[in-house]
């Protein structure tokens, strides 16, 4: 980059001078002003020529390379933050069933895995709270039956033990 900047300011630098000393050996008159107006042009071309020189192709190609490899932490970002709402919204759905079945649960975590397609779903459940066993199974059930949770995915725990 420097190198490109280094070699315009010579080439604009040349041209100002080569236009200086062409304008002062002229004679005056309607030859004066006709070398003038070439060297001006002499001068503007030498100014806009590294514009004249973009390869907008290639400009376009880094620039699209730039936005493809964006894309995939974008996407990967997004599936976390599904993953994460999913977990969210489905362990409240199991508080809320925990409390219509009368069943007390002080925490629900819920782990999600993602499908082929990249479709997040909840895998497995940790339940926290004091649960007798027949609560432990009637709540149980509920989850494999609207989550589709199986039963060996659903850990229960109460003071630190697991059921």
């Amino acid at each position: 980059m420097m190198e490109l900047l280094r070699q315009w300011l010579t080439g604009v630098t040349c041209a100002a001078i080569i236009v200086a000393l062409a304008d002062s050996l002229m004679a005056g008159g309607t030859v004066r002003k006709i070398g003038r107006l070439a060297g001006g042009l002499l001068l503007l071309a030498a100014v806009v020529k590294p514009v004249l020189e973009v390869d907008l192709a290639a400009l376009s190609a880094s620039t699209m390379r730039l936005e493809v490899e964006s894309v995939p932490a974008a996407e990967e970002a997004g599936l976390d933050m599904m993953k994460s709402i999913i977990g969210e919204e489905t362990g409240a759905y199991i508080l809320d069933k925990a409390t219509e079945l009368g069943i007390s649960c002080r925490e629900v975590r819920v782990t999600c895995a993602v499908e082929e397609n990249g479709v997040p779903y909840p895998v497995s459940v940790v339940v926290l709270g004091d649960m007798t066993q027949e609560e432990q199974e009637l709540l149980s059930r509920r989850i494999e039956a609207d989550l589709a949770i199986p039963v060996e995915r659903q850990t229960y725990k109460s003071g630190g033990e697991e059921g």
